[in-house]
């Protein structure tokens, strides 16, 4: 089933597939991808559980305001309620990767009610905060004048002026890691190239650093990394799982996307964490 959220204005595309008692809601990354880098994740779930993803405002189906403070976490972690909300789940398993990761803690922090578990693959969450990212340097210079350069030099407003296609390359390059195959990084490239490099900065200026209260977070929690996460260190992983008394599961070889590049076990492992007993 197919169908459209809105709030505020903001129309939200979103899906539901499979039938079963407890739903998983796979929560959208980066504007620079969309919900279709869960399909082997839906097909591998939805024969088991009642599976919904969504657009991100900003990405694929759903509308792509340009002010940058319709991209605040707060803002999103409204849009997941919405949806929640709109395709009548009262609680579910959230699972999230990179921002979506970020943005499924603070729903379980805010909304405890409504989450039932949080399964977390390679979250941009650092509770270490000592030794700057790749990303977040990045970030923290987005807006100012860069010289032309390969690597994270191209992760830059100006940049993506000059050469938007090549950010897109080498960002799924980059998140994929080197297990990525060819038809999944040109997936990967074409979901990149379908969004704008003005709707994708005004997501960036908004991402200011975003307090999670892990101590509001009631829920079990597994917590998944690639030991070759190019995007957000291996580190913040085991970090973020010891804080929060979880799981967690090292996966040698992998990078930033898992869920991607090895499908059928990251399927397993979600699938695995929401069977549990204590979880609806």
């Amino acid at each position: 089933m197919r169908g459209t959220a809105e709030r505020d204005g903001i129309r939200l595309a979103y899906e539901v597939n499979g039938d079963g008692d407890r739903t998983i809601v796979l929560l959208p990354a980066w504007m620079v991808t969309n919900r279709r880098m869960w399909a082997a994740q839906v097909t591998a779930l939805s024969g088991r559980f009642r599976v919904v993803t969504y657009d991100a405002r900003g990405s694929g189906g759903s509308d792509r305001p340009l002010d940058p403070a319709a991209y605040a976490p707060k803002e999103l972690v409204a849009d997941l309620l919405t949806v929640l909300e709109t395709t009548g789940t009262d609680e579910a398993v959230l699972v999230g990767n990179s921002l979506g990761g970020l943005i499924a803690l603070l729903a379980a922090a805010r909304f405890p009610d409504r989450v039932s578990g949080l399964a977390l693959i390679g979250p941009t969450v650092d509770v270490i905060g000592t030794t700057p990212s790749a990303l977040q340097l990045a970030m923290a210079r987005f807006d100012t004048e860069v010289e032309p350069g390969d690597g994270w030099a191209r992760y830059n407003r100006h940049a993506w002026v000059r050469d938007y296609r090549g950010f897109v390359e080498w960002f799924v390059d980059t998140a994929l890691g080197p297990e990525g195959t060819a038809e999944q990084r040109a997936a990967g490239v074409a979901a990149g190239l379908d969004n704008t490099p003005e709707v994708l900065a005004a997501t960036v200026t908004s991402r200011a650093e975003q307090p999670v209260h892990l101590r509001a977070v009631r829920c079990p929690a597994l917590v998944m990394n690639g030991d070759r996460d190019a995007i957000c260190p291996p580190e913040w992983g085991r970090a973020l799982a010891d804080r929060l008394g979880a799981r967690h599961v090292g996966l040698p070889g992998a990078g930033h996307c898992p869920h991607v590049t090895r499908a059928a076990t990251t399927a397993a492992l979600i699938a695995e964490f929401a069977a549990e007993r204590g979880l609806p």
